[in-house]
């Protein structure tokens, strides 16, 4: 089968890596995706492993379609029976990136035309359309004049591991969190720091990665489970292989929120992943913590209010950076934001500046080493 797996952009490169540690195929590059030939053992393991993915799909069929008429045709010539049932729903979402075709939405209405008019001619009845909680998930991709329809077999993107049953207001989505403690090079065994943890969803993907813990244990529904060739013995298999793997590694995770109702969010999301966790997680104000230990890695995701003035938000930035240069030398830095301008503000010089998106919000994650004593002087001291 081809398989695509999704992404954010930006992290085509670190998924590839992930991909091939999980499958043992090298999958090609592509935008916003990777792309790689398996077996439904393959699809059962990228769903099951993947910190990266945002979903993974198998391509049913490609044609080519230059208007509606061709498009239909193309559509209505491959078997959905195959797939499902007239007891089942289903939902068709589009990318269209065309000169043929100007309107997503009815992309897929013709899609779902052509499915429901090959079930009411062969059968005499239709299935339903479900858009909120469909049985089955398809996606139209239009390229051009090229025509891949694609069975979606995640269901709910991957991002929803199952373990966050309580938020914030803007809760830090979990694959970017994963991505960023990938890109940081973390080695799962250093002291690692979110003194703005807010729902904790940097420590909770910590967790999950130093435990060696599959991040959808959790989940208890996959989109492949509603397929006919659905092979639960194997599924089974291959989740209590995991579990059976995870590890005894007690990583130093430790996080620190002003607001005392987000500890209880981070503790209650952690308990959900491990209930015996020896993560610290205490209500404190950031600009008044101090290092808890030795050679520490901070993540932060500071809040940001499009409602506060703008001066107010450079000056919090201000202090941020002003802070981590007389309290946390000797320790390393990672920070996202979406206030771009916000980021200037900070007046430490990055070592590195990552671009990304979260959803279509521009974000930049910057990497800011914090040296003892004059970056300059012979006597300065990285720890």
């Amino acid at each position: 089968m081809n398989i695509i797996i999704r992404t954010f952009a930006g992290f085509e490169e670190i998924l590839a890596e992930e991909v091939f540690q999980i499958s043992g195929l090298k999958p090609e590059i592509g935008k916003r995706a990777v792309y790689l030939k398996g077996g439904i053992e393959v699809v059962y393991k990228l769903n099951l492993w993947s910190r990266l993915a945002l979903d993974v799909l198998v391509e049913l069929h490609k044609y080519k379609a230059a208007n509606e008429s061709e498009l239909y045709k193309g559509a209505y010539e491959y078997n959905w029976e195959k797939e499902f049932s007239i007891h089942e729903t289903f939902a068709i979402s589009s990318v269209v990136h065309s000169p043929f075709f100007n309107h997503s939405k009815y992309v897929s209405l013709k899609i779902k035309d052509a499915i429901v008019d090959q079930f009411n001619k062969n059968i005499g009845k239709r299935p339903s359309v479900d858009r909120e909680s469909p049985d089955h998930r398809f996606l139209v991709r239009i390229t051009h004049d090229q025509v891949n329809l694609l069975w979606n077999t995640s269901g709910d993107p991957l991002f929803k591991r199952g373990y966050r049953t309580i938020t914030g207001v803007a809760p830090l989505n979990e694959v970017l969190a994963a991505g960023i403690l990938k890109f940081s090079g973390w080695d799962m065994k250093r002291p690692i720091l979110d003194p703005m943890c807010g729902s904790g969803t940097f420590l909770c993907e910590a967790l999950m990665m130093a435990k060696n813990m599959p991040p959808t244990i959790k989940r208890i529904a996959f989109g492949f489970m509603n397929h006919k060739n659905y092979d639960h013995k194997l599924w089974t298999k291959l989740r209590n292989e995991a579990i059976n793997n995870i590890n005894d590694n007690i990583p130093v995770v430790e996080g620190f929120d002003i607001m005392s109702k987000m500890v209880f969010a981070t503790k209650n999301n952690l308990k959900n992943i491990f209930e015996e966790h020896t993560c610290k997680i205490e209500t404190k104000d950031f600009f008044k913590l101090k290092p808890t230990r030795e050679n520490q890695m901070l993540v932060l995701n500071p809040p940001y209010n499009i409602r506060i003035a703008q001066e107010k938000n450079h000056e919090f930035y201000n202090d941020i950076g002003s802070h981590l240069k007389h309290e946390w030398s000797g320790a390393d830095a990672w920070i996202l934001s979406g206030d771009l301008e916000g980021l200037k503000h900070i007046g430490l010089r990055p070592s590195r500046k990552i671009r990304m998106y979260n959803g279509p919000i521009e974000t930049k994650l910057i990497y800011i080493p914090l040296y003892r004593g004059s970056k300059k002087s012979k006597n300065s001291e990285k720890v």
